[in-house]
């Protein structure tokens, strides 16, 4: 198949992120490795090797001092222009606004959503041609919107073979995430206090919004062998991952998808979560972690799983369900079936 994958730029989506650079770019990688030919857009020649796919990039320049909404656009348009001259027979975009250039064209094109769907999307949604269709990243995120025009269901992934299993879990409790109002960072505090366990409050999304949330909600809460750490890069978050007794992780309803949870397991390293939210699909309540109904829940789960004394082993094999080589196999499935004319 002669494919074209569309990156996000960086200035809007961190590469490591959810749906960033780092996750397009081995999806590409692993497309090309299963002999397919494969142009990735936007994503920059970092982390690729010699003749694994072609790579394509737009301006970097462009709207860089716009807002976020403009510089996508911007984007969307020259990956557009690029794609127009291409040789290939689908599109994965994983932009923010790719179906709406995709609409001008008549390749079949797999819009991957990684934000919640926009209050705009209700029922009946966006009016998508028939060549142009949505990929979720959980039953979870497809259930919020059953009336949009979801072609399949793919996880976002982790390599995990570069991400060693740890034996070592007697560290604090670990909260991995944006430090930001109503995004569970205190949520997490309250939980690990009322277990009667240090926590360790690590930010992703760093921001003068995070950092005066964190100074004024989180930094006068925090007790004796407490940490708040406005931002962690990579190598930071596995080893607080790799060290910790559990990773606290009070998602949002609406929140489509946790790569915190899966690097958490694949570290051998227990989950407590919600279990109305995406983390019902992510972990084994009882094995990787504990599930429980109700915010109050949270302190007892994370007493509870230090009793629990999960298997390192048993949490990682829950990981290996989203493996990079897991998302490439589903993704190059749905381009076969795309190709075939089925949906």
């Amino acid at each position: 198949m002669r494919l074209a994958l569309i990156a996000p730029p960086t200035q809007t989506v961190p590469p490591a992120a959810l749906g960033g650079r780092d996750q397009v770019r081995r999806l590409a990688a692993g497309l090309a490795d299963a002999g397919h030919h494969v142009t990735l857009i936007g994503a920059g020649l970092g982390g690729l090797g010699a003749g694994r796919c072609a790579v394509v990039d737009t301006d970097p320049t462009a709207g860089q001092h716009a807002q976020d909404g403009l510089i996508d656009h911007f984007h969307a348009v020259q990956a557009g222009k690029i794609v127009d001259v291409l040789d290939v027979q689908a599109i994965s975009d994983h932009t923010r606004g790719g179906y709406l250039p995709a609409s001008a064209r008549r390749l079949p094109t797999a819009q991957t959503v990684y934000a919640p769907p926009p209050p705009r999307w209700s029922p009946p949604g966006p009016r998508l041609p028939a060549h142009v269709g949505l990929v979720a990243v959980s039953l979870h995120q497809q259930r919020h919107a059953p009336g949009l025009p979801w072609w399949d269901v793919i996880y976002p992934a982790i390599p995990l073979a570069e991400h060693p299993l740890s034996a070592d879990h007697a560290g604090p409790c670990v909260y991995l995430g944006p430090l930001l109002p109503g995004r569970g960072a205190r949520l997490a505090l309250d939980a690990a206090h009322q277990a009667g366990r240090p926590v360790t409050l690590a930010g992703t999304a760093p921001g003068r919004d995070a950092d005066a949330y964190a100074e004024r909600e989180l930094g006068p809460r925090l007790g004796p062998g407490d940490r708040l750490l406005p931002e962690v890069g990579l190598r930071q978050r596995w080893a607080l991952l790799a060290g910790a007794c559990c990773l606290v992780a009070p998602l949002l309803d609406d929140e489509p998808a946790s790569l915190e949870i899966v690097q958490a397991q694949a570290a051998g390293t227990p989950v407590v979560g919600l279990d109305d939210t995406v983390a019902a699909e992510l972990v084994r309540s009882g094995v990787s972690g504990l599930l429980v109904t109700g915010l109050r829940d949270l302190g007892a789960a994370v007493r509870e799983v230090g009793r629990l004394d999960p298997d390192p082993k048993a949490v990682r094999e829950q990981a290996a369900r989203f493996d990079v080589a897991v998302m490439v196999r589903a993704y190059e499935a749905l381009f076969a079936r795309l190709l075939d004319g089925e949906r």
